[in-house]
Order: structure tokens, then sequence, then C-alpha cells
């Protein structure tokens, strides 16, 4: 087969390096895909905060966000969000009992 036939044009918003494959997809801070094997990139949005909120809650695939990004055990989405996020687009308080306040800071529910 041709290379047309394997190689796909990088998915706005990715970061395409020289071999990358649909699971080593750079995904910049601010962004979220359901899995590694998605290639579309939802932008995580304020949700009440400021224009930065998606950006502290959805770290990304990059090196500099690498370092804030919750390690995860299994592939999933969660691998593009920031400590203490999870769910779509890291929406969800990652701690049990805690709710999503100003777009990027969790707060435990009071009684």
């Amino acid at each position: 087969k041709s290379p047309t036939e394997y190689c796909k044009s990088c998915p706005p918003n990715a970061d395409c390096p020289v071999n990358t494959t649909l699971e080593s997809l750079g995904i910049p801070a601010g962004f979220w895909r359901a899995s590694p094997f998605s290639a579309v990139l939802t932008e995580c949005g304020g949700f009440g905060g400021d224009g930065d909120a998606g950006k502290q809650r959805c770290a990304g695939s990059e090196a500099e966000a690498s370092r804030r990004r919750r390690m995860v055990e299994v592939s999933s989405s969660d691998e593009y969000c920031a400590s203490g996020f999870t769910g779509p687009e890291c929406q969800l308080c990652a701690a049990e009992n805690h709710h999503l306040v100003d777009g990027d800071e969790c707060k435990e529910c009071t009684p």
C-alpha cells in the first residue's frame, strides 16, 4: 500500500512531530481527547472560571504539562487532566464529595 493510505494529516490543534502515531499525538494544555485512539481534540471550557481555567484543568500531553498530569495506570481520557480532575474536559473533581468552583478549583461539599 502507498504511504497516503497509512499517513493522515495532523488533527487541528495537535502537535505531530515526525513519526507521530495516533497514540502519541501531542495534546496541548487546554485540550482533551476521549482516548489515545481518538483524533478529535476538544478545547476545555472555562466553566465559570477565567480564560485560563480550561488550561489549568486540562494539562494535555506537552512536556511541561506532563509534570502536572496525574499519572494513571491505564490509558484513558483522564491522562490529559491535571491532578485532581477527571472526566470529559476534566470538568469533574477526582476527590469524592468535591465540586468544581470557578472552573479550575475543587472544593469539598458542605453538609
